[in-house]
């Protein structure tokens, strides 16, 4: 077997191997004879059909099974010989060839990159600190009062941070359209969970009122139908509702498996969540660090196949 490679690239090489015909034609008679000793034709018993007859019959199609054979086993030789480290499949493009001259064909694919790591004390990493202040603490337990709140009906205009029952119906170009219309639908103002201009345009809105919105969809909306287009909605407030939160007691605190101690134990606990979600988050930051910095003094081209799979 013959192979030589050509540097196509920085990471693209071509590799032509030519495998001779001898390789070839032994595997196919050898697999020739195993089929005569157990094909059926008829005038013949079972073992005595002539290797000329099954030669016509069956050569072709054994010829092209120890081909692919052979590209596959053939390949993995020459890049071992040729100490080559493919990084994906190859493309496999075939030689034409005279007969009985044995077959040939180039494999294109890229290489691993050669990497030389540069040395590690030289590397600068910053290493990230984090202090947790009372007022850090008080913030995560108004979220956490956030999450529990209830909402109490009111009669005042609604505001930033209210929630609203709804009934809506969008159209465009005065005709209605799918996934328009809704009733008793739940909005909170300022989530921004509607599209821009929605939820603004309900603020100052009391329990009664009936509105007409005049938006536009964005662009980048995910319905194709719908993206970019100008709609109007009707909108019917069925009532405001404000946010209630839950009082610090100890009810509240045992939701949270502190039982008792009351305000102060249930804030070491906090601080003790929030210590270990911090150390968490420095540990993944620091590794980070190590790797970027790993990867500014190491940098490396990445194979196209590596990327694509």
């Amino acid at each position: 077997m013959q192979v030589s490679v050509e540097n196509t690239g920085s990471l693209e090489r071509r590799m032509t191997v030519e495998v001779p015909e001898e390789r070839i034609s032994t595997e196919v008679k050898n697999r020739l004879k195993s089929i005569s000793r157990t094909t059926k034709v008829d005038g013949f018993r079972p073992g005595k059909v002539p290797m000329k007859l099954v030669e016509k019959r069956f050569g072709e199609r054994v010829r092209q099974e120890v081909l692919g054979e052979v590209i596959r086993t053939s390949f993995y030789e020459a890049v071992a010989d040729e100490k080559l480290r493919p990084a994906g499949d190859p493309n496999i493009e075939p030689i034409e060839k005279g007969e009985g001259e044995g077959f040939a064909y180039n494999a294109t694919f890229e290489i691993y990159p050669e990497v030389t790591p540069a040395p590690v004390a030289e590397l600068t990493v910053e290493k990230p600190v984090c202090e947790i202040e009372d007022e850090d603490i008080d913030k995560m337990i108004d979220s956490l009062r956030t999450q529990r709140r209830s909402w109490a009906e009111v009669e005042r205009g609604s505001q930033k941070g209210d929630q609203m029952t709804l009934d809506f119906v969008g159209s465009i170009d005065g005709e209605k359209f799918d996934g328009g219309e809704a009733k008793n639908y739940p909005v909170e103002i300022g989530a921004s969970t509607l599209i821009e201009g929605f939820e603004e345009g309900l603020i100052g809105a009391t329990a009664g009122s009936e509105l007409s919105l005049d938006l536009q969809f964005p662009e980048a909306y995910h319905s194709e139908a719908l993206a970019g287009k100008p709609v109007n909605f009707a909108v019917t407030v069925i009532k405001v509702e404000e946010p209630v939160l839950p009082e610090l007691d100890d009810a509240f605190f045992k939701d949270f498996g502190v039982e008792e101690g009351g305000l102060e134990a249930f804030k070491a606990e906090v601080l003790n969540n929030m210590t270990r979600e911090r150390d968490n988050a420095l540990k993944n930051a620091q590794r980070q660090s190590v790797l970027d910095a790993l990867y500014t003094a190491n940098p490396v081209e990445i194979p196209k196949a590596l990327i694509a799979g």
